[in-house]
């Protein structure tokens, strides 16, 4: 029975391990592209908090908040952040709202950058999308008659 305990912590720890690796090394892979892209980024990023991102850690270029903080933040410059992978690469993906811009790098499994990419892009509905629009809604009253779009409110909780 012992000897069980002892594997178990042993394979535990090891799997603690190697998780713990992988998200040092997203987390470089995040600071990696921020400093690609450090000309057409603010020096320092608000990132909307989401699933895709919640282990990547604030740092001195950018933090991250939830949706309720960014509302109450009015800036509309907030960013999105998406990390995607498939068999070989691990691609980093910063979303602009204001500007309408997608800034990309690929990194390979070692977290060389193969290539990098800016992209015009229009957003979809989504909550981040919900949570810009409310912030414009705020910030710029009378810029249009906001009630003929209205922002479901569940998007922004």
């Amino acid at each position: 029975m012992k000897n069980i305990k002892l594997l178990f912590l042993a394979t535990f720890s090891f799997i603690l391990c190697c998780c713990k690796k992988d998200e040092i090394k997203l987390n470089q892979l995040v600071d990696s592209t921020v400093e690609v892209y450090k000309n057409e980024l603010p020096d320092k990023i608000v990132f909307y908090r989401d699933k895709n991102n919640s282990f990547i850690n604030d740092n001195s270029k950018y933090i991250f908040l939830d949706g309720k903080s960014l509302i109450n933040k009015n800036d509309e410059n907030f960013m999105l952040l998406h990390i995607g992978s498939d068999k070989e690469n691990k691609n980093v993906n910063i979303l602009s709202f204001k500007t309408g811009k997608q800034y990309v790098c690929i990194f390979n499994d070692t977290g060389k950058l193969i290539s990098k990419n800016i992209i015009q892009w229009k957003s979809g509905e989504s909550k981040p999308y919900y949570i810009y629009y409310e912030i414009l809604k705020r910030k710029y009253p009378n810029y249009m008659n906001w009630d003929l779009f209205p922002i479901p409110q569940d998007s922004l909780k």
